[in-house]
């Protein structure tokens, strides 16, 4: 929604320039740091347990909201991921300090590329069976039904048609799921010649570039068709509420919008699988709106980490300050940014969009997550670390005249806003009354504040609807019919180390869908669209990230949104939490490698 997004470091000597100053907190704690310069590599997230860690006990999770989905199938949000793996086994998925190359899963080897590029085959590993009440082995069959099911509209998967689309036979399958809705269709270009093996055959080139990298997502991860075929034959599907997991830990309840509780799986077994599961339960208690609280909770509690919140600016200070011991930062954990709707006046004019950007103070939208600690102020869409990032140019961006200015540029927002027609260089009429959807606790309602007065300072009235940050995604910014203008609190990571998984769903047209959609923008450029289409293609490495890089900078031509900041994932643990951080995934919690002291 991923809100997904990868996590690669960010180099240390691009971190060593991104110092804070911070005040002392005062008080005890874990030894306080007073007025001192720290940078992010001070508080790197650990990507390994300690050789001391034990099994045992119950961690809490603490979280402001829902995760997007509980279903594998439909989830596509970073807190939902932090579930999905927990339970769930794709064929592929990446151990905590890995954001390069997945290693397989439930799939016992490499995926095997034959047929020019065209063929997949993936043979699965004995001794993984589901956890109750199905109880029964795993089979390729169920892997090859997890795909079909994510063309239900009561799935509503918001990827499997973009990153699968060249399976053979999947139009067909969406056409029969559009007729049929109850029923998961046939994707003939998926077969299963025995039981632990699967073949995906495609109608184009492009295995190797980017659909065995998209096998690491929770969707390869295998459902029972026998058991989920009932659930799923409702729209929306209700297999999530009763969904049964492969991973080491299976849903025990879950009350949407209060909790989330997992248990270990009786039928996991350590032997196939790399993950310790250390805890022996994990709790997720949800409706922590004041982020502040819930952060002194868990820097002062016990057996307590963070879940769906970054930690707002004051925890950010207090945990940098007094309990440095129990900080986590992530460089690296991908972007955030301003999405401008483009199909809705005023947006629909590229002038208003480039002087909206212009106007945008980025730096005092970074200081709303906690300044240079929370991360980088940033200039286009692909971040450090990712493929391309350089060939976009890198830190200093594109030479474009309305990303060039941190603190904003009022004087050349006013010429951009006297394009588009309005003499007096500010917004006038009734085009100027806008919507906005944003988070309703901080650091996010802090972010949705800040952009509400820059834009008002252009002369737009903006209406601020704040709701939970699973509703802003699930009921209207991913929602196209139900959009707002602007989305202040959306951001992407990658999900998978390639350029195209950062750009390709949030801003190619052709991925725009009804429901579950990325394309925040609702950017449906021919010639950007084109572009990707072509770059999808390229096989070799340098051209492929060159491609991508020139295709970012053209997004950065038709200013679709303000982007704002490369993130530094910001995570708390209480003090006899052995926390170990997934970088793949933004740098939040990794449960199963998670332990209690």
């Amino acid at each position: 929604m991923r809100i997904r997004w990868l996590r690669l470091l960010v180099p240390v000597l691009a971190l060593a320039g991104m110092s804070i100053t911070l005040a002392s907190c005062g008080g005890g704690g874990g030894g306080g740091t007073s007025a001192e310069s720290l940078v992010p590599s001070q508080f790197r997230a650990p990507t390994a347990p300690p050789d001391s860690a034990k099994k045992g006990g119950t961690l809490t999770v603490l979280a402001s909201g829902d995760v997007d989905y509980i279903d594998p199938g439909a989830t596509y949000y970073v807190f939902g991921y932090m579930v999905a793996y927990a339970t769930q086994r794709p064929l592929f998925s990446y151990t905590p300090g890995n954001t390069t190359v997945a290693a397989p899963d439930l799939a016992a080897g490499d995926a095997q590329v034959s047929n020019g590029n065209k063929t997949i085959t993936v043979t699965l590993k004995s001794g993984i069976r589901f956890s109750p009440p199905v109880n029964r082995a795993v089979t390729s069959a169920d892997v090859k039904y997890s795909f079909e099911r994510g063309l239900l509209p009561g799935v509503a998967n918001g990827y499997e048609t973009l990153y699968f689309s060249a399976l053979h036979g999947i139009k067909e399958a969406q056409a029969a799921a559009s007729k049929d809705p109850t029923k998961a269709p046939n994707i003939s270009g998926i077969t299963t010649p025995d039981d632990h093996t699967i073949v995906f055959q495609l109608d184009q080139p492009v295995a190797k570039q980017y659909v065995v990298g998209a096998l690491s997502l929770p969707l390869s991860a295998p459902v029972p068709e026998e058991y989920a075929k009932k659930y799923d034959a409702q729209n929306p599907s209700t297999y999530g509420l009763h969904q049964v997991g492969t991973g080491p830990y299976m849903v025990d309840s879950y009350s949407p919008g209060k909790e989330i509780k997992l248990v270990r799986n009786p039928n996991w077994d350590s032997s196939t699988d790399s993950r310790p599961a250390y805890l022996d339960a994990i709790n997720v208690e949800e409706g922590f709106s004041d982020t502040l609280s819930a952060s002194k909770k868990i820097l002062t509690g016990s057996d307590e980490v963070n879940g769906d919140f970054g930690l707002p600016p004051e925890g950010l200070k207090l945990a940098a300050t007094k309990y440095p011991d129990q900080l986590a930062l992530a460089p690296g954990a991908g972007n955030r940014y301003i999405a401008l709707n483009t199909t809705k006046p005023p947006f629909n004019d590229i002038n208003v969009r480039k002087a909206v950007i212009a106007n945008a103070d980025r730096e005092a939208l970074l200081a709303t997550r906690g300044g240079a600690l929370a991360g980088t102020v940033a200039t286009h869409f692909l971040y450090p670390g990712q493929p391309g990032f350089d060939e976009a140019g890198g830190i200093k961006g594109p030479n474009l005249d309305y990303i060039q200015h941190p603190t904003g540029d009022p004087a050349l927002a006013a010429s951009y806003m006297k394009k588009a027609g309005f003499k007096s260089g500010k917004c006038e009429g009734s085009a100027c009354n806008i919507t906005m959807v944003g988070d309703d606790s901080p650091p996010g309602s802090d972010t949705a504040a800040v952009a509400k007065d820059q834009l008002g300072s252009l002369g737009f009235h903006v209406s601020l609807q704040s709701v939970t940050h699973d509703l802003m995604y699930t009921k209207f910014c991913n929602v196209p019919k139900n959009e707002p203008n602007v989305c202040p609190n959306v951001g992407w990571v990658a999900d998978f180390h390639d350029p195209q998984a950062v750009l390709d769903l949030t801003f190619n047209g052709e991925s725009i869908v009804s429901s579950n959609n990325s394309n925040w923008p609702l950017l449906d450029d021919k010639s950007i669209n084109a572009a990707m289409d072509k770059a999808k293609l390229i096989t070799d490495t340098n051209g492929r990230n060159q491609a991508w890089g020139k295709i970012d900078d053209e997004v950065m031509a038709q200013a679709p949104a303000i982007p704002w900041t490369w993130d530094n994932e910001s995570n708390a643990e209480s003090k006899d939490v052995a926390g170990v951080g997934d970088l793949w995934n933004t740098g939040v919690w990794d449960l199963s490698y998670t332990s209690l002291k």
